[in-house]
């Protein structure tokens, strides 16, 4: 064994010792038969517990009315049982969900396998006993050998009785504890002697059928076999768990073959007890060859599936236009080395095929075969529909007859013009017609009434059975040839085409829906979507329902008419517990929906009802694997579409917190300045109050007004940024020249920066301009102020005012290092600083998008392009010479 098959196999034991950690705890009291003591020797564990400080409760305990094991129940606290209404009578029941709001530490719940009174929550007790350690509560449960699934076949032989109530193999392999209840037969027919099982008239009848000492001790070995399995099997994943000696197991893999051509339950049965045996991975597996399936076929299909997955196979469906052929590959690719297959039965016609176990035999692969033939009282009666003929479809024949009276015809009418040999080829179409549509059997009975045919009105003498023409036989030799070769590849042909038909459906159906899930960009779009294909393909009304706040349930589409109590049942049961309810199904069967979850790690997101009509008696396996493709495709959109907006979230918080950032650092530099002024003017005056003369006094005080009054406009520039990106700001306009706003931007740029130099070059007569005057100031002084900021010294900056037609453009130009392409839209947003080309000399990124915001509220426009010569940057401002919008001001 190689290491990461050991790694493998201690990994998948330490995930099933998790599973049963977060569950509740099962302890199954196991009999070989009814009266061996169970439920008495679960009372006496159950106090146990008791007297160990547990909250244990009875959920309901059978006393059959047994002295003994009523004084059992003295001690212990007893639920009430619930009643259910049953065809005008009122039957008591299990009260699950009391249980689940009482959640004691420990519940007793007698009789495992008992079937439910219909109108229960679930068909099956052991599916109440699920939910319950689905709860996280721990349960002490009764069972006897012959109520195992994979024992059913096993214990009709012995005892003759077939058991109707069954529990799957597969929730006993997940108890925590296994408590073999022996009695010895002898014992045990005495107290059904003495009455202590049965009333003495069922006493009676009882020990001259089931209670015979040979049945009871084949039913004991049988229920000693299956604790000794158990054993052994938590021994193994206790030993691969610590990886100890894990590698002295040879882990072998068995397949069961089915067909839909009989009964094949027993079968699967076999193999599970195989498995056990053996220890080893088994899969039933069936070959779909694209024959049709009749309504008993499929059924037969659906329930051997459904039994394979309860008895802890895994199932698959193959498709392929042979068994054989269909089966080897996967054989090859799962590295199977052991096969049951039934032994089947010869066709009539076809006596010289092998059967498939010859073939798989003959095949020179490394597999052991085994061959299982049910015995005769395990053989179901064949149902009438399934009684085919051994010449095939009826309908086939009377096609194939018309075909060739319609091919004789044209022969007829075209024997003047062409050979007897073209002739021939009018049958042959009839023949593959016939092939192609209804298989082999028809089309070779068409090639005889072709040959007929030909024969009788076709070769001279003609009306006769008679052939006098060498080339006449030759002819019909080749037809019953042609006949017999080309209707079976015809029927192969016709198969294949049915095979390839339901995959391209498939495929089609699951490659659409992901066309459109990739475009779906909300969770509405998404669930119409997948209600629309699962429609189209299942031939069911669909609806999705998503779980809102308060538990309120979303449809879509939205019911037009109300839900039945039990269909919103079986809704929230799925969505508390993820897996599928409703119709065709073990859980809340009664309802006309079949719930599925929409499962995203292991989280029901939603669900999918599909509401069936009456008239629909199925399910089917390609339907079932159809719809859970497609809830798989929504899934994966149901976490991009999530995905996508969990990404806009964080990117708009990173914004918000840059922006928050931005504005602390604009806050803390461009406060910071006439603060500082004037914090120092004020201190001045303080402490050198005497010794300053009237002068000195008087230009204090004025820094002190001039750097409150910037500090003032600053923040009115703030506030007023606001209410641009709300237009809510009101601008008061007033008709000034442009040469007074940019003098006034001038003079408070030498205030803060007395050694810039400032070229002011003028093309045109300074313009009238209808506007706010300090705003435009304020947007002209910002874009000086950041020139300045990365100009170098010596170097002066230019202004250029030049008018056109209907605008008047002012141009300011530095000669810093300049701004790359990519960045020049990008600098008048808010708190958008260059960090490279321009280098972050305490700029804030608050001024220019100020600027562009003042710029664009009086309907002009605001660029930064490329200096003269490709140095520096050129900001050019336009502002309208004529406001045709300002009555709307």
């Amino acid at each position: 064994m190689t290491d990461n098959t050991a790694r493998s196999q201690q990994a998948d034991a330490l995930l099933s010792k998790l599973k049963q950690e977060e569950k509740g705890k099962l302890t199954v009291f196991l009999g070989a038969a009814p009266g061996v003591g169970k439920t008495y020797a679960m009372l006496s564990a159950a106090k146990e517990r008791l007297q160990q400080g547990a909250d244990v409760v009875v959920g309901l305990v059978e006393t059959h009315g047994r002295e003994e094991t009523e004084a059992m129940l003295v001690e212990l606290e007893v639920m009430p049982r619930k009643e259910i209404g049953y065809h005008n009578t009122y039957l008591t029941e299990f009260d699950l969900d009391s249980a689940l709001e009482r959640r004691p530490e420990l519940i007793l719940v007698d009789e495992l396998a008992h079937t439910n009174v219909p109108g229960s929550r679930h068909k099956r007790r052991y599916q109440d006993v699920d939910e319950l350690l689905s709860a996280g509560i721990d349960v002490y449960t009764t069972v006897n050998i012959q109520h195992l699934v994979s024992l059913n076949d096993l214990v009709m032989q012995i005892t003759g009785v077939r058991v109707r109530e069954t529990v799957p193999d597969s929730f006993i392999d997940d108890a925590y504890d296994i408590r073999f209840i022996d009695l010895p037969p002898v014992n045990l027919v005495e107290r059904l002697q003495q009455g202590k099982v049965y009333l003495p008239e069922y006493a009676r009848l009882a020990m001259d059928t089931f209670f015979s000492i040979s049945n009871l001790t084949a039913l004991r070995e049988l229920a000693m076999k299956r604790v000794i399995e158990q054993v052994d099997a938590h021994l193994i994943n206790e030993l691969e768990a610590k990886s100890e000696k894990a590698d002295f197991i040879l882990k072998d893999k068995l397949l069961v073959l089915i067909s839909t051509n009989s009964d094949h339950s027993y079968l699967i049965r076999i193999g599970r007890q195989i498995a056990d045996r053996r220890q080893i991975p088994w899969t039933v597996v069936w070959v779909d060859t694209g024959k049709t399936q009749d309504l008993q076929r499929r059924k037969r299909l659906n329930d051997a599936m459904v039994m394979a997955k309860e008895l802890g196979a895994s199932a698959e469906v193959l498709r392929g236009s042979s068994t054989y052929r269909s089966i080897l590959p996967f054989l090859n690719e799962h590295r199977i080395n052991t096969v049951l297959v039934g032994a089947g039965t010869r066709r009539q016609f076809l006596w010289q095929r092998k059967r498939l176990y010859q073939q798989l035999i003959e095949s020179g692969l490394p597999v052991e075969v085994s061959v299982y033939r049910a015995p005769e009282q395990l053989k179901m009666p064949k149902e009438p529909e399934l009684r085919l003929s051994p010449l095939g479809d009826k309908k086939g024949h009377i096609f194939g007859i018309v075909s060739t009276a319609v091919a004789t015809v044209f022969a007829l009418l075209l024997q003047q013009v062409l050979s007897s040999g073209n002739l021939v080829l009018l049958y042959v179409i009839a023949i593959l017609a016939v092939g192609l549509k209804f298989g082999a059997r028809p089309a070779l009975a068409t090639a005889i009434w072709s040959f007929l045919s030909f024969n009788f009105f076709l070769t001279a003498p003609t009306f006769t059975f008679k052939v006098h023409s060498q080339d006449d036989v030759a002819t019909l030799i080749f037809l019953v040839c042609i006949g017999l070769i080309s209707g079976p590849a015809a029927s192969r042909i016709r198969n294949q085409f049915i095979l390839l038909k339901e995959s391209n459906q498939y495929a089609e159906t699951l490659r659409e829906l992901a066309q459109e899930l990739s475009v779906a960009d909300d969770e509405n779009a998404l669930w119409k979507s997948v209600n629309r294909h699962i429609e189209r393909a299942v031939h069911v009304k669909c609806y999705s329902v998503m779980a809102g706040k308060d538990d309120h349930k979303q449809f879509v589409p939205l019911l037009l008419t109300p839900l039945k109590h039990i269909d919103h049942s079986a809704i929230d049961w799925v969505f508390q517990h993820g897996r599928t309810a409703g119709r065709f199904t073990d859980t809340l069967s009664a309802s006309q929906m079949t719930v599925i979850p929409v499962l995203q790690e292991k989280k029901v997101i939603a669900v999918v009802a599909l509401c069936w009509d009456k008239s629909q008696t199925q399910f089917n396996p390609f339907e079932q694997e159809l719809v859970h493709a497609m809830l798989q495709q929504a899934s994966s959109t149901w976490q991009r579409i999530h995905l996508v907006s969990d990404l806009e979230s964080a990117r708009v918080k990173t914004e918000v917190e840059q922006i928050r950032s931005a504005l602390l650092s604009s806050v803390s530099h461009d406060l910071k300045s006439p603060l500082s002024a004037m914090m120092g003017a004020a201190e001045s005056l303080r402490v050198f109050d005497k010794q300053l003369n009237e002068q000195d006094r008087f230009d204090l005080l004025d820094t002190i007004l001039q750097e409150s009054r910037r500090l003032d406009s600053y923040i009115q520039n703030l506030l007023d940024m606001t209410k641009l990106g709300h237009g809510t700001l009101k601008i008061e306009r007033d008709w000034v020249s442009v040469d007074d706003i940019i003098g006034s931007a001038l003079s408070r740029l030498k205030r803060y920066f007395p050694s810039v130099k400032v070229d002011y070059i003028r093309h045109n007569e300074p313009p009238l301009l209808y506007v706010h005057a300090a705003l435009i100031e304020q947007a002209l002084f910002n874009i000086l102020e950041n020139a300045v900021r990365y100009s170098p010294e010596e170097e002066p900056i230019t202004i250029v005012m030049d008018t056109t037609q209907n605008q008047c453009r002012v141009s300011i130009e530095d000669q810093g290092p300049g701004i790359p392409k990519a960045a020049q839209k990008e600098i008048f947003n808010m708190f958008y600083v260059v960090s490279d080309g321009d280098q972050k000399k305490q700029n804030t990124g608050m001024g220019l998008a100020i600027c562009k915001g003042m710029i664009s509220a009086h309907g002009g426009k605001v660029r930064a392009v490329d200096g003269a010569g490709g140095r520096g940057t050129r900001i050019e401002v336009e502002l309208p010479l004529d406001y045709p919008n300002m009555k709307q001001e």
